[in-house]
């Protein structure tokens, strides 16, 4: 799978390399949206990578619960079900990942951060580009996030 822009993603590498220069701007640094990595991470002032791991995932939770809440309010039938599904695994996926933070088990973390990536994506091609417009959003900014 090809990263994009992965905020959680970018945030784990920096974990992997122990940064502690200007971390945001050093995670930022391998997002390919970094604008978008820095505002998300500068918002809430953290100056350590765990807390800025903590932010990075809250935003991502937040992301993956909002893309479930679009499939729901948009239908039932069998692609909103397998959607719901894979937004359900990716948000357990994604609450395994704060017991990882807090043990600094980043090498899982990235594994369970890249299956939820997928289930993410997985609700996307479920609807073979022909998802309604509130969901193709919700999917982008938890693809963005993740």
């Amino acid at each position: 799978m090809a990263f994009k822009s992965f905020l959680l993603v970018s945030l784990a590498v920096g974990f992997l390399y122990g940064c502690q220069a200007d971390l945001v701007d050093e995670i930022c640094s391998t997002s390919a949206n970094s604008s978008f990595c820095n505002q998300i991470l500068r918002s809430r002032g953290a100056k350590n990578l765990h807390n800025l791991g903590k932010i990075a995932l809250d935003k991502a939770l937040e992301a993956t619960k909002a893309t479930r809440r679009a499939v729901l309010s948009v239908g039932k039938g069998p692609t909103a079900s397998t959607c719901v599904k894979v937004c359900q695994d990716a948000i357990n996926n994604l609450n395994e990942c704060r017991n990882l933070l807090k043990a600094s088990d980043i090498s899982t973390l990235l594994l369970k951060v890249s299956v939820a990536l997928t289930d993410v994506e997985t609700c996307d091609d479920a609807y073979g580009g022909q998802e309604p417009p509130q969901i193709s959003q919700a999917t982008q900014r938890a693809n963005e996030l993740i």
